[in-house]
């Protein structure tokens, strides 16, 4: 009979979870280059994210030991593909409005898809070339550190017990940083809490099949994460609407300079798109004020005692005690 995953050995189950982890990211390698597969970048940047959390969470402790140079280009990799799958969001995002918005709004909508295309374009080929020169041999010297975990010595400490001290770990943080919130104005303060959200469920994830506890406790964080990832989403398009707004003017003064350089009649008028974008982006700020407050309503300091609840119910279940 198999032993009980609390029971086993802190170095083998992660070594056995990092490889199946990297087993789907070898899958889904292929398909990035693949127009016919939307999702072929978004599940290798998840096998990769996860597996760096993975890591991540447990290489403090006796005998979990991944050399700093692989770990080092593992984020590496990852942040290759961060400009394509940014890119890749926004346009669905904007394809999703465009339908809704009014004329002057689908104007601008326009003018930053043709420029957005052209960059999501560029960004894949060259993450495609990055990561098909970069991952395989990565790979194999990371499978090669993965094999030597099981071997190691953990002075007695189990996957149980090590799992239940970094989701106690990450639950405190979690606590501190929800607390930390001020307004909706505190991107950073409101940035944290998805981040360790999603740390906590990779945690969690191993534990799903063997315990109702930390499978309650991972669909809790799911719907944590999912509130503050509709909020990111708001607070990293307003930047970007700025940012495109004014390459948008910037590159319509230019034409009219240069046509009135030509003796060309031209007037000192608003760049063309500019009521479109402003629109735009008062329509993003009250999405983002109404995500905030459900955010807040729902996760903030007094559902985080019910949420702590289960999470604290995991950590036993982890230990062998419940669930």
């Amino acid at each position: 009979m198999a032993k009980a995953l609390h029971r086993q050995a802190l170095g083998t189950v992660v070594a056995r979870v990092a490889e199946e982890l990297l087993d789907e990211a070898r899958v889904a390698l292929p398909r990035i280059p693949d127009p016919a597969d939307p999702e072929g970048l978004h599940d290798f940047r998840v096998a990769l994210r996860r597996l760096r959390s993975w890591l991540k969470a447990y290489r403090g402790y006796p005998g979990i030991k991944i050399p700093k140079p692989l770990r080092r280009q593992l984020r590496d990799l990852a942040k290759a593909t961060n400009a394509a799958r940014d890119g890749e969001v926004m346009l669905a995002w904007l394809d999703s409005q465009r339908d809704a918005l009014p004329a002057d709004q689908r104007g601008a909508v326009s003018w930053w898809q043709r420029r957005l295309e052209a960059e999501v374009e560029a960004a894949y080929a060259s993450a495609n070339r990055t990561l098909a020169d970069d991952f395989p041999p990565l790979e194999t010297r990371l499978r090669r550190a993965l094999s030597s975990l099981a071997g190691r010595k953990t002075q007695g400490l189990t996957f149980g017990e090590a799992s239940a001290r970094e989701l106690a770990r990450l639950q405190a943080r979690l606590v501190r940083e929800v607390g930390a919130i001020g307004s909706a104005e505190d991107r950073e303060a409101l940035h944290r809490p998805r981040i360790t959200g999603k740390r906590i469920r990779y945690l969690l994830r191993p534990w799903k099949a063997v315990s109702p506890a930390c499978k309650d406790a991972e669909k809790a964080m799911k719907a944590f994460q999912d509130v503050y990832g509709v909020l990111h989403d708001d607070l990293v398009r307003e930047p970007a609407l700025c940012e495109v707004a004014a390459a948008h003017a910037g590159e319509e003064s230019v034409d009219r300079l240069w046509r009135a350089a030509r003796g060309e009649p031209t007037r000192a008028t608003a760049p063309r798109h500019l009521r479109g974008f402003l629109g735009l982006a008062h329509g993003n700020r009250q999405r983002l004020l109404a995500h905030y407050a459900i955010a807040v309503d729902r996760h903030g300091t007094t559902d985080m005692a019910a949420l702590s609840a289960r999470l604290d119910a995991a950590g036993a279940a982890m230990r062998g005690e419940a669930g």
